[in-house]
Order: structure tokens, then sequence, then C-alpha cells
């Protein structure tokens, strides 16, 4: 996997995570929700996802 395929991946799963927290809260959470992915799951999409050098 490409540095470009993993950010692409990581992306991807950023605007989904988004989209679903938006859609449970009736609005769009835009920036907080992109954080709290952050915070939240990034560690375990970079551990699960890791580019070998």
């Amino acid at each position: 996997m490409t540095l470009q395929d993993y950010n692409s991946m990581q992306i991807r799963e950023i605007e989904r995570y988004k989209w679903i927290e938006s859609e449970k809260a009736g609005r769009d959470l835009g920036e907080a929700a992109v954080v709290n992915w952050i915070m939240n799951f990034a560690q375990k999409f970079r551990k699960e996802h890791e580019i070998e050098e």
C-alpha cells in the first residue's frame, strides 16, 4: 500500500464516520466529527493499516 492509498482510505473512513454521526445527530457535525474520529479512532486505524517502510 502506498502512502497515497493509505491517506485516501483514511479520508474515506473519516468522511463515512462524519456522515453516520451527522445522520444520528440530525445535523452536519462538520469538523467536530472529524476531530472526534481522530481522537477516538486514528490510532487504531494506523495500527491496522501500518505502512511498511
